[in-house]
């Protein structure tokens, strides 16, 4: 065979065995994954808040850095791209006591610190994190049921970008969600709304009311807004419109009682699942529920323990994780209900304020809220325990699911830990088969593309659609060295049009083997 003969035939190759990996990736793509997160957080991370974060988690706890500025509580993180972002409550006196912190995810430098502008002297709260997206950091004073400003800062340098029209009231454990255009969706105590994302406008607002903390959040699937609602028998579940904040229809009341300390999620298939936890056997129970387009029905519902302040994911194939009476981590099918695994119960101290983040493969990242006994943990999909640590005071520090694959949590002190990832690992031998990541995912402009190599030799990088067709083509046979190897996508066609938002892949193929990775582009 000639050399030209030999080259038409290994591209041939190639081209058949992208095919079949995008294949399957389509395939789990549209009737398995949850949707990628917007911001990497066990408490959200999408407008479902369903803790998943498409890339690989720690499989061992080696630490990436560690430390920040003390706090003696600790509060949820979240991450964009190569941006960590962290509350820290140095002390309780108000308006200083407390800084929005920005860290470098690859070596926990501090990049910037800031305190919000004391609007409302006497009522202003503590400077607090809530969300972050697309370059924007958005926090606020606002909480235990104090109104006050969002605010929008620069990723970059901390600098206010606006200050909303509106006051929100959003609670110290709760965030906001997002509508897909980066609209935010803040559920307050007394009222909804949606917020401009980029000039913090009011979109719309709507009144509502709310039980207690924690359950006045908003969760978001499709062109739905779901929130949890009083009503005389017991908390109920109302759907609202996404485009203009209609209220739309409610749920029966899940059970007696007026405590609701737990936010609402949503799963891959559009399943509303309802926590209700107040302490009581005859109320704690994960109910299933489903959107009729008119009203809900009730698939299943199973009994939990106490938890108030937790959180909930849906893994890659779908399943669904909740905590057992037994404060063990349970799977449970979507449709069902029924248990496909149970871990051993979780040491906890008094509260069980379980927070919980799932990786692409379905390994289950915990920390348990405890205060002294505090710990993070990690389970494989079978949800047998493969490390844990403890953390002293992680209250509802973490889990963070970060871009290059570090899980970042937060303790009291100067406890604030990165544990390594795959990517981000350094002196790892490599595993078969290349390692492909591309940051920021999702993006908006450019995304970069790393990929590592076991040996030297020829690469083929190209940008798929969903069906399987050349977008883009970013290298062809080109030479790459052993180890880390960088390329970019400017999100443009072959022809250098901009390509149009939606779901593309990244289809490796080396000498070591091939991979697909899922790419979100926005606009």
């Amino acid at each position: 065979m000639d050399f030209l003969n030999a080259e038409r035939l290994n591209k041939r190759r190639t081209a058949h065995r992208i095919k079949a990996l995008l294949i399957a990736a389509a395939i789990t793509f549209l009737f398995a994954s949850p949707a990628p997160a917007d911001w990497n957080t066990g408490v959200g991370g999408n407008g479902a808040r369903d803790g998943y974060a498409p890339v690989t988690g720690p499989s061992i706890p080696e630490i990436l850095w560690e430390g920040s500025r003390p706090a003696i509580v600790s509060q949820q993180a979240a991450c964009d791209g190569t941006i960590l972002v962290v509350s820290r409550i140095t002390s309780f006196t108000i308006p200083t006591g407390a800084w929005i912190v920005a860290h470098d995810l690859n070596s926990g430098e501090e990049l910037w610190a800031v305190q919000l502008p004391y609007d409302f002297p006497g009522t202003s709260w503590r400077s607090r994190l809530s969300a972050i997206r697309d370059g924007q950091v958005y926090a606020t004073r606002a909480g235990n049921t104090n109104l006050d400003y969002l605010y929008a800062l620069d990723e970059n340098d901390g600098s206010i970008l606006w200050q909303s029209e509106d006051l929100i009231d959003e609670g110290s454990t709760e965030s906001l969600a997002f509508a897909p255009d980066g609209d935010l969706i803040a559920g307050n105590f007394s009222s909804l709304l949606r917020i401009n994302h980029t000039d913090g406008a009011t979109v719309w607002q709507t009144n509502r009311s709310t039980p207690t903390s924690n359950g006045a959040q908003a969760t978001v699937y499709g062109d739905r807004v779901y929130l949890w609602e009083p009503s005389p028998y017991g908390p109920v579940v109302t759907a609202f419109d996404l485009a203009n904040g209609d209220r739309l229809y409610s749920s029966d009341a899940l059970s007696a009682g007026i405590i609701q300390q737990l936010g609402l999620m949503c799963g891959s298939d559009g399943t509303i699942y309802a926590p209700r936890s107040m302490n009581n056997p005859s109320t704690d129970y994960f109910v299933a529920l489903t959107d009729t387009g008119a009203g809900f029905t009730e698939k299943w519902r199973y009994p939990i323990c106490y938890l108030p302040f937790a959180s909930f994911c849906v893994g890659p194939d779908g399943s669904v994780f909740t905590y057992s009476r037994d404060y063990e981590i349970v799977a449970l099918d979507p449709d069902t209900g029924a248990e496909l695994a149970v871990s051993d119960p979780i040491p906890h101290g008094t509260t069980f304020a379980a927070r919980i983040a799932v990786d692409e493969r379905g390994w289950i990242y915990l920390t348990n809220g405890g205060f002294e006994d505090g710990a993070v943990f990690a389970f494989n999909p079978g949800l047998t325990l493969a490390w844990s640590e403890p953390l002293v005071g992680v209250n509802v520090g973490g889990p963070v699911l970060a871009d290059n694959g570090a899980l970042v949590v937060c303790g009291t002190g100067t406890d604030v830990r990165a544990y390594r990832g795959p990517i981000s690992a350094v002196g790892e031998p490599l595993a078969s088969g290349p390692k492909l990541i591309n940051l920021p995912n999702p993006f908006a402009g450019r995304t970069e593309i790393r990929f590592q190599l076991a040996q030297a030799g020829p690469v083929t990088l190209r940008i798929l659609d969903v069906r399987g067709r050349l977008v883009r083509g970013l290298l062809e046979g080109a030479p790459a060295a052993a180890g880390e190897n960088q390329s970019f996508w400017d999100g443009c066609l072959q022809a250098g049009r901009p390509a149009p938002a939606g779901v593309y892949f990244a289809a490796l193929s080396t000498a070591d083997g091939d991979q697909i990775r899922k790419l979100i582009l926005r606009r």
